[in-house]
């Protein structure tokens, strides 16, 4: 049976925006410590988005409540936040705590307009629970039918989308049998310099790494011992555990084993063993989920706060899916620096993923830090993605980094090892070069922490940036020396 013959309304709401011009505002907030007190705002016009996903649910639902995100008509103006931020020059920690309060302030107003129409929606059992997050001006509903009706002709919401969970978006990795940590190598550090770091006092301390993922343990000797701790450092929406688990899949494990795991005389595997870790569930046994995810995103923003967030999932689906873009902007402008896999579509040409190809990002030209994977010969690993991207005309990938039978912790017991390939894997290298940068430059921006990385690489492949190599193979005495001479 047609969906349209219970909910009419649907089709008078369309899927597709109008082309209407959004308007440009600000309000005014009581920043203090010198902070900017005018938020660029950026209110759309256009007709009422619906998903199809949520007109599915909605079609099959009979009553029963669902799960649905409704963003709102306000949202921050990161373009000109930018030329904002910019001329007030503040330190990274001041920038991060303007764009949190704005963000902030732009979301309980939006609250506060919708709340007559959700505790009336919630007395009459049309509304079983909400919630709101801040990275986006975005409501989490659970209920009916009915309630769907009622906010697509509020004029304060802009969208409405069902809940998503897609197979098989965590990249995927492969891997050969488990091994004792003596029969693992370390040659990925050696490839980009990481021991040279080292020697000079460049370990990461000092700075937090983030992971997005299915999981964590914080029992494996990598790991162990540099789990930040407390109540603003693991998040779990899923299952609600109040400690670090990776019971699903290990792969979370395994990433940060790779950023900053501590090491043991014979496995030595992280690139910045001397920085702290956290991390948010906000995939469900590997599979995209965009509640999970929107909780998991808004937890690392406001919450868990890490310096550097590794990514190493995508968007199935349409190549150029633009549907994490203001999260990614929210990160990026609150200093963030955010590593992507590149994922494992490769190796034909025009193989790049979502969120990795996105172009245009905060401040307005920058583009996604994404990472292939090489072997250790500096060959690209079969699966990894390639480029031209298909979303804009810059490189992708932007640069590679071990990512080819490299050693990683299994949770399966505290001192179990495997070997794996995956551009997981060469992005967590990345974010563990990105940590030392940062230990060693604290105030620097994201896109300076990014250029670095990208001048610092070791050109591979044919002469110049390529879609196989981007830049090249990350180099972090490169990277270091490019930062000390352009301060």
């Amino acid at each position: 049976m047609m969906i349209g013959m219970f909910f009419p309304f649907l089709l008078l709401a369309p899927l597709l925006a109008g082309s209407a011009s959004p308007e440009a505002s600000s309000i005014r907030i009581e920043a203090g410590d010198g902070l900017p007190a005018l938020v660029p705002l950026v209110r759309t016009r256009d007709a009422v988005q619906l998903s199809p996903a949520l007109r599915v649910l909605t079609g099959s639902a009979q009553g029963a409540s669902i799960r649905f995100l409704a963003d709102l008509r306000e949202q921050l103006d990161f373009e000109r936040s930018a030329r904002l931020l910019d001329q007030a020059s503040l330190s990274r920690s001041a920038q991060r705590a303007w764009v949190t309060r704005a963000l902030t302030a732009i979301a309980l107003r939006g609250r506060r307009r919708l709340r007559g129409v959700l505790d009336e929606l919630k007395r009459k059992g049309e509304v079983d629970s909400w919630t709101g997050v801040s990275i986006v001006n975005r409501l989490l509903i659970k209920g009916g039918p009915a309630a769907v009706e009622v906010l697509s002709r509020h004029p304060e919401v802009a969208s409405l989308a069902g809940e998503i969970e897609s197979e098989g978006s965590l990249q995927a990795d492969r891997e050969t049998p488990a091994a004792p940590a003596e029969q693992s190598s370390s040659w990925p550090l050696a490839a980009i310099g990481a021991k040279e770091a080292w020697l000079a006092g460049i370990d990461g301390r000092g700075v937090t790494v983030g992971l997005i993922d299915s999981g964590a343990s914080n029992l494996h000797e990598q790991l162990r011992d540099n789990f930040r701790g407390g109540r603003r450092s693991w998040f779990d929406p899923l299952r609600k555990r109040p400690a670090p688990s990776d019971v699903q899949l290990g792969h979370g494990t395994a990433v940060l084993s790779c950023a900053v795991g501590r090491g043991h005389p014979s496995a030595p595997c992280g690139v910045a063993p001397g920085a702290k870790w956290i991390a948010a569930v906000g995939l469900n046994q590997g599979r995209y989920n965009n509640v999970l995810a929107t909780q998991a995103a808004d937890w690392m923003l406001n919450v868990g706060r890490p310096d550097v967030l590794i990514v190493p999932w995508r968007l199935l689906g349409q190549p150029c899916d633009d549907s994490l873009r203001p999260i990614v902007n929210a990160w990026r402008a609150a200093g963030i620096v955010v590593v992507f896999a590149a994922g494992n579509s490769g190796p034909g040409p025009a193989s790049d993923v979502a969120p990795a190809n996105y172009t245009r990002l905060f401040p307005g030209s920058a583009t996604a830090l994404s990472v292939g994977a090489v072997d250790r010969e500096g060959k690209t690993d079969a699966h990894s993605s390639r480029g031209p991207n298909r979303c804009g005309e810059d490189l992708f990938p932007q640069l590679v980094a071990p990512g080819s039978d490299v050693p990683v912790a299994l949770p399966a017991a505290t001192d179990l090892y495997r070997r794996v390939s995956g551009t997981s894997f060469a992005a967590a290298y990345v974010a563990g070069a990105s940590a030392l940068l940062l230990q060693r430059f604290p105030e620097a921006r994201v896109d300076r922490i990014e250029e670095a990385l990208r001048r610092g690489a070791v050109d591979l492949g044919p002469p110049g940036p390529d879609t196989a190599f981007g830049y090249g193979l990350i180099n972090v005495p490169r990277a270091l020396e490019y930062l000390e001479g352009h301060r």
